[in-house]
């Protein structure tokens, strides 16, 4: 059997004398589309940080791809949309093709010049997400669905096994929505991708992840959507006051 691709055990944090996040545990397998969901404040973007080393867990451990996190050196594995990711102003002076680009500066160093075979891999990777024929466009000059996807070729360029989102939609029209869940589909069958997506969108993403983890400092639930609504976790997640609504397609 293939090694998860990772696994967070007995992971706590706080920050100061507040805990964000206890006793966390949770694995994570090859070609997994995860969705994390909770209320704002439940601690979603501190463990997505913890899992890219950008925080490190007050106790507990993390690992990827079958090593520790301190002895994993392999970054380019992973791929990372940030929260606000395409929210560039319409002056933002970059190319579509340089904003890409820029996704390689981990492999290529700062030093070292892109050449040709850097320019193919941003091309495949604009291809994948099907704006090719923007890439010489500014970015700034983009509607936020097509920002959205320079953004996650941006991620992509690298080649990653495990692709990470952090509040993708915010921002996005329904209909660029649809579309972008459709992308990550595409990708998790066509590339086996691993894919780690967070949203505060209960009812949308319950419909397009395969499993769900729902998280409030604690988590409460990891497995199919379908038993998470059928156990009602999510009235656990947000409280028993909370009125969850699941969108029928």
């Amino acid at each position: 059997m293939s090694e998860p691709v990772l696994v967070l055990d007995q992971v706590s944090f706080h920050y100061g004398h507040r805990q964000v996040l206890e006793n966390i545990n949770l694995t994570v397998w090859p070609g997994d589309f995860l969705g994390i969901v909770g209320p704002n404040g439940s601690g979603k973007s501190t463990l997505l940080k913890i899992i890219l080393r950008l925080l490190r867990p007050s106790e507990g451990q993390v690992s990827l791809f079958g090593l520790r996190q301190e002895k994993f050196h392999q970054w380019t594995k992973i791929g990372y949309v940030p929260q606000n990711a395409n929210s560039f102003h319409h002056g933002f002076p970059a190319t579509v093709q340089e904003v890409v680009l820029s996704g390689l500066t981990a492999s290529l160093g700062l030093f070292k010049r892109p050449g040709a075979e850097e320019h193919q891999y941003v091309v495949e990777a604009l291809e994948q997400v099907g704006v090719a024929g923007l890439r010489k466009r500014v970015i700034g000059e983009l509607s936020g669905g097509q920002q959205q996807r320079v953004l996650i070729a941006k991620a992509l360029v690298s080649r990653p096994a495990l692709l990470i989102l952090d509040e993708p939609t915010v921002g996005v029209d329904l209909a660029a929505q649809e579309q972008f869940y459709n992308l990550l589909s595409e990708l998790r069958k066509e590339a086996g991708m691993t894919l780690i997506l967070v949203s505060h969108d209960i009812g949308v993403v319950t419909e397009h992840v395969g499993s769900v983890a729902c998280l409030n400092r604690k988590l409460y639930f990891h497995g199919a959507p379908a038993d998470c609504w059928a156990k009602d976790f999510f009235s656990q997640t947000y409280g028993s006051a909370a009125r969850v609504l699941r969108h029928a397609h």
